[in-house]
């Protein structure tokens, strides 16, 4: 699959955990019933293929380790991840911090996931990574995000245009 097709995909898993009825623990088995766990884990699997080559797909990659960690299964439809496709993903982002190839979304995402600081603990073997995320000098999130655009990336720009922290315009 390609970068727009994942996103779609992930857009579908979204609107199907969104329409769950029940308590949290009938969500959270449903979730798992559905195939929804099982669908997101190989959408990961594949942004994590594509990770080296493409930055977006590994800032999607390292949205869905960081919002899997943070967010319970039932509410993101995002279950037990393929420990391969993380490390990859983490060692493919470990490698461009090492050389300096980032951009500033990948920036700001880096420290708005870094104040969660037991989410990458178990990644404790890329250096560079978790010096990263140690960092005092933070690059602060826009004022504004084009809301168009995040809507075509996923549930990760779905979980950017839900903070409100974004002004409501929409940046050109």
């Amino acid at each position: 699959m390609n970068i727009d097709e994942l996103a779609k995909k992930e857009l579908e898993l979204h609107c199907k955990v969104e329409q769950l009825n029940g308590t949290i623990e009938e969500k959270a088995d449903q979730v798992v019933y559905f195939g929804i766990t099982r669908e997101y884990r190989s959408i990961h699997q594949e942004y994590s293929r594509l990770s080296k080559n493409n930055l977006e797909a590994l800032k999607r990659g390292l949205f869905i380790i960081w919002y899997a960690s943070s967010e319970p299964t039932w509410l993101t439809g995002i279950g037990e991840l393929d420990s391969d496709a993380e490390e990859r993903i983490i060692k493919t982002l470990d490698r461009r911090l090492k050389q300096g190839i980032t951009d500033y979304e990948l920036n700001w995402m880096l420290d708005y996931f870094s104040t969660w600081d037991y989410v990458f603990e178990r990644f404790k073997g890329f250096n560079n990574f978790q010096n990263r995320l140690k960092c005092e000098s933070k690059t602060a999130l826009p004022d504004k995000i084009d809301r168009k655009e995040m809507e075509k990336r996923g549930q990760m720009g779905h979980y950017w245009n839900s903070l409100t922290i974004f002004n409501k315009e929409t940046s050109s």
